[in-house]
């Protein structure tokens, strides 16, 4: 009989394996990464600006899981002077920061070749010289439609022409593609910042270890703020190292995610959350554990940590912001959105529980199915009484909660 931990290896190779896929996108996608880049780098003062690129979110971590039709592009942005910024914590707003450019303007003020750069900063800060998010926003959309307008919304690639359509969703410039292949690119700007700049506390800069540099992302608030100068502040270069060599770690959040994604109940669960969960544990439990421990056990206690995040009781759970503990992630979630995903995880914790200790053929079909639909399955779609295909409530996208979903404009 097959043991727990063979199926949940199955499932990751059956279900969670975006190999097959990869090269019909990434070729595409490297194809449009690099035009709209290299024209951006033409836009001034922007094209100053960008220092290179990366790619980020769960692609970037190696935890993607199904057709690799997602891509989250982390821009990069340096102001010359940037190492003058004055960053400092946004009182008001935690796991936020506020960058005063005041020495940045007045070094660049005395400098004939930065004329450009000093007039458009002097446009995008307050009467303080605090930078705006928004702002700096509005010029970026600027620089991405003219970028556009040159391109004819279009792009050939192996002599096939794919249309574009452009919307700002939250912080990031996103790029719709419809075909030949259908994706998303979220072009994410962030503001280089040095390590000497940041303001984490001595035990979590000793994450930072080799890593020089952090991240200030230009993130609308919510609902809308006009002159906005909170930006909030990234670490996915460290988060990047904490995940290194962490074994079975990556393996436990692509199930995780799996699983967000098979249960609507679970759709408010965005991936940075599992993500935070996973980074929590990593700090506390010795490095030996990703290794030694079984991938069904751990999994088994992440689902358990995840649960005790979404209780709601007298003293009532909350997932902290890894880098800022004053910021609890599932503040937003209502009561009921909790008791549902609540009531979902520990119905997965008890699953696997009773998996691990004997893994009769009924069982293992729950396991099977908690990380995959019927279609990945090869099962016919189930059909109510009158013979008409059954159709599901369409949840909300897995990567953002509705608390959180942002507004698309379109450019």
């Amino acid at each position: 009989m097959a043991s727990l931990e063979n199926q949940l290896q199955r499932n990751i190779a059956e279900f969670i394996n975006i190999d097959a896929h990869r090269k019909k996108y990434t070729n595409h996608y490297n194809a449009l990464r690099d035009t709209i880049y290299s024209i951006l780098k033409s836009e001034m003062p922007l094209g100053k600006w960008l220092c290179g690129h990366k790619l980020g979110g769960s692609y970037g971590d190696k935890v993607k899981i199904t057709r690799p039709d997602e891509f989250d592009l982390v821009i990069y942005l340096k102001f010359p002077e940037n190492d003058r910024i004055i960053v400092k914590r946004d009182p008001r707003k935690p796991g936020n920061v506020t960058l005063d450019m005041t020495e940045v303007l007045n070094i660049l003020q005395r400098q004939d070749h930065q004329k450009d750069s000093f007039t458009v900063l002097k446009k995008i800060v307050t009467a303080q010289n605090l930078l705006l998010e928004d702002k700096l926003q509005d010029l970026i959309n600027g620089a991405f439609t003219k970028a556009l307008n040159k391109m004819e919304k279009r792009i050939i690639v192996d002599g096939m022409t794919s249309q574009i359509i452009y919307k700002r969703c939250g912080p990031a410039h996103t790029i719709f593609i419809n075909s030949p292949c259908k994706y998303s690119v979220d072009f994410v700007p962030a503001i280089r910042l040095s390590e000497r700049q940041n303001v984490l506390g001595g035990e979590e800069l000793r994450f930072f270890r080799n890593i020089p540099y952090w991240d200030a992302i230009p993130k609308p608030m919510k609902p809308f703020q006009a002159n906005n100068i909170s930006f909030r502040a990234s670490y996915y270069d460290a988060e990047k190292e904490m995940m290194h060599n962490k074994q079975k770690l990556k393996d436990v959040i692509k199930l995780m995610k799996k699983f967000r994604d098979s249960k609507t109940n679970m759709a408010n669960v965005r991936s940075y959350y599992i993500k935070t969960v996973l980074l929590w544990q990593v700090k506390v439990r010795p490095v030996t554990y990703w290794s030694d421990k079984r991938l069904y056990e751990i999994l088994i206690d992440m689902y358990d940590e995840l649960a005790s995040c979404l209780a709601v009781n007298q003293r009532r759970g909350k997932l902290r912001f890894f880098w800022d503990p004053n910021l609890d992630m599932f503040a937003a979630f209502t009561t009921n959105q909790r008791h549902d995903m609540f009531n979902c995880v520990i119905a997965e914790h008890a699953n696997l529980k009773r998996a691990a200790g004997n893994l009769t053929s009924d069982i293992n079909q729950i396991v099977r199915s908690s990380y995959s639909n019927r279609e990945e399955r090869g099962e016919p779609q189930r059909r109510p009484r009158n013979g008409q295909p059954a159709v599901a409530p369409v949840p909300p996208p897995a990567n953002k909660p509705q608390a959180e979903q942002s507004t698309c404009i379109i450019g």
